[in-house]
């Protein structure tokens, strides 16, 4: 490759970036890339010269402009959702995330390009940040390489709980999600940071209207041993249970793309997920669908796989199968052609 590309990682500083969906995707990129492109965590190692590109893999709109300048040939901003821009009133912003907000929108004129995760994830930046079109384009993530060490021999998962990976705020539905649970009256296992003990109680101290939502869950699950949290897991612990949680649920209100269905599916995982526009998208439909904001809908459809062997084997199939077009060849070869 001519030119030389440098990709800012904020997780050099941030240790806990590292852990979210930033950290994620920057393992995506680092093992694809890892010849290509220069991973760096200061901005000043970054040279404007005609060769040079420029990629900000996380454009965050409520935190303070990554930079304000032009710094290379080539600008490209890695743009996965909208969500809080979509709702802010389930994610206020405040006075500074409202000034980071017009900021970042000013700093986005210095970005040649914006990647997003998504067709949907594209509406939503045409629609709301009135970018034209052909500045959009739509890649989208594979896994990591760990998710292709361990092979999928037998689909008959016997294992007596439902699994639900990723974070804890407004969009992912989790009230919703634990009153299914309790009508359905099965045991699901929670897994990421926000799920940590320490995490869990310095929540349910805090005063924070983003936070409603998720005390609201800690309420609701308290002392119930239908519920099991297992925090942040490496890989490997994560793939096995992938493997042996009778399904995968996510009963989003929103997404930018949905990683833990695209995870779960690997592992031959079925899935519930929300009937929403990214969700289809992403899973081709090959999966059960239901109704985020009917507690009866998400309980019924959890228990077709839950209970039902034979539907649930059919949609492991399915899961399996739609992963393989997340390849990361196809990733690689898109992600290349757009540096140009």
């Amino acid at each position: 490759m001519a030119k030389k590309v440098f990709v800012f990682d904020p997780t050099a500083s941030d240790k806990l970036s590292s852990v979210r969906g930033v950290g994620r995707y920057l393992q995506i990129l680092k093992e694809n890339f890892a010849e290509e492109f220069t991973f760096t965590s200061s901005l000043k190692s970054i040279k404007n010269s005609k060769d040079s590109v420029f990629i900000n893999p996380f454009f965050n709109f409520l935190a303070s402009p990554l930079t304000l300048k032009h710094l290379s040939q080539k600008q490209i901003a890695v743009i996965h959702d909208l969500i809080p821009l979509k709702y802010p009133a389930h994610y206020p912003a405040g006075i500074r995330g409202n000034i980071n907000i017009f900021l970042n929108t000013q700093a986005l004129k210095n970005y040649d390009l914006i990647i997003t995760d998504s067709e949907a994830s594209k509406k939503d930046i045409r629609d709301i940040l009135h970018i034209e079109e052909g500045k959009i384009k739509v890649i989208y993530p594979c896994l990591p390489k760990s998710f292709s060490k361990l092979k999928i021999e037998n689909l008959d998962l016997n294992e007596n709980f439902c699994l639900y990976v990723g974070d804890a705020t407004w969009n992912k539905n989790l009230v919703n999600l634990v009153q299914a649970i309790k009508i359905i009256n099965v045991t699901c296992v929670f897994v990421g940071n926000v799920f940590g003990s320490q995490t869990r109680k310095l929540v349910d101290s805090q005063n924070n209207k983003w936070l409603l939502e998720y005390k609201q869950f800690l309420m609701e699950t308290k002392d119930d041993k239908r519920f099991i949290f297992k925090g942040f897991l490496p890989d490997s612990d994560l793939l096995k249970l992938y493997q042996q949680a009778k399904l995968n649920v996510l009963p989003s209100r929103d997404e930018g793309f949905g990683f833990s269905y695209l995870e779960s599916a690997s592992q031959g995982c079925p899935s519930v997920l929300s009937d929403i526009l990214v969700l289809k998208e992403i899973s081709a439909g090959n999966t059960l669908f239901a109704d985020p904001e009917n507690p009866n809908d998400i309980a019924d459809k959890i228990g077709e796989l839950y209970f039902n062997k034979k539907t649930r084997n059919a949609f492991s199939s399915k899961a399996l199968q739609r992963s393989k077009f997340f390849s990361p060849k196809k990733f690689k070869k898109e992600f290349l052609s757009n540096i140009k």
